[in-house]
């Protein structure tokens, strides 16, 4: 069994933590916070070891692997240290905020035989599962088009959110916190972006900056596709593919907070509608245990470092266009 520190026990940390409570696979052994008397109470519930330095975690020879639930500019710096200090790395999205940093920390653990896992659930959502299925099947033919939206106001009018309104540590409005994981799935769609042109605009008070993101992708592949993102709406997710024998559209009005199915529906040749529902299920869990299965040599994990380092040149490409107002070649 696997044993786990968990950095940085805020929302998600302890959400990571709660879902793990009943592995067989791992075992959270000691939290860290810089705020220890904020999370003194949950430790305590979940008779969890608390510190507050990340260089006692590192040295412990009893910690196989640290889970990292840390603001994003942190990222790089701990996944650099804990590499160097042979621990196994689990980071939550997005990786870094820049591709270069994002390459130092993929060759790091690339040099070190470290698995770097990332907490990107989307992949293994099954209504996602089959929409690539039905794709890498040939069912829908040809890949045309897709077009995606990733919309949610969970920050919006809470000044308590802190730096996830920060532009500096989390740019291009929502993108760090819902479109990076739907990056991370399209490039498994459609495969490596070429380019991309970026865009944003603030429309709402509820929130400090920019609030509405769009995005135009041209992929290596030929195949074209826009992305959307409003930090000030309530919860929307829509993920709609092209081919040139049907199309098949994910709705969503769930998330780790709203428990509710998503609905897939696709249209064939012979113009027959179709949908499914598909109830939630804990991709958190799913994401942490094949991560566990590669490090463990029982497996592949599902994202290769290539995939990992090009969703962050997604990102940081996305931030350079709304800066420069210019479409960005990628690589």
């Amino acid at each position: 069994m696997l044993k786990i520190a968990v950095i940085g026990l805020g929302w998600w940390g302890k959400t990571i933590v709660d879902c793990l409570q009943e592995s067989d696979r791992v075992r959270v052994v000691k939290g860290m916070d810089v705020d220890l008397e904020a999370v003194r109470g949950f430790a305590e519930s979940k008779d969890l070891p608390l510190t507050d330095r990340y260089e006692d975690i590192l040295a412990d020879p009893g910690i196989d692997a640290v889970i990292l639930v840390t603001p994003h500019g942190a990222h790089e710096e701990q996944v650099l240290a804990a590499a160097a200090a042979g621990k196994q790395i689990f980071c939550e999205k997005p990786l870094a905020l820049t591709a270069v940093g994002a390459k130092r920390m993929v060759d790091a653990c690339t040099a070190k035989n470290i698995v770097l896992g990332v907490g990107h659930e989307r992949r293994f959502e099954s209504a996602l599962e089959e929409m690539k299925r039905m794709l890498d099947e040939g069912e829908l033919g040809t890949l045309l088009y897709l077009e995606f939206n990733a919309s949610y106001n969970l920050f919006a009018g809470k000044p308590d959110a802190r730096w996830r309104q920060d532009p500096k540590h989390a740019p291009a409005g929502t993108m760090t916190a819902l479109g990076i994981h739907l990056t991370d799935y399209i490039q498994t769609l459609a495969g490596p972006v070429r380019e991309l042109t970026a865009r944003m605009s603030h429309r709402s008070d509820d929130f400090p900056n920019e609030d509405v993101l769009t995005v135009q992708f041209l992929f290596e592949s030929g195949v074209l596709g826009t992305f959307a993102s409003m930090a000030t709406t309530p919860f929307y997710q829509r993920m709609t593919v092209f081919g040139d024998r049907g199309w098949a559209e994910v709705r969503e009005v769930a998330n780790v907070d709203k428990p509710n199915p998503a609905t897939l529906t696709w249209r064939d040749m012979d113009d027959d509608i179709h949908s499914r529902t598909y109830k939630r299920i804990d991709t958190v869990t799913m994401n942490l245990h094949a991560w566990v299965d590669a490090v463990e040599g029982k497996g592949d994990y599902r994202f290769t470092p290539r995939e990992l380092l090009h969703n962050i040149e997604i990102l940081d490409a996305i931030v350079s266009s709304i800066e420069s107002g210019k479409t960005v070649t990628i690589g």
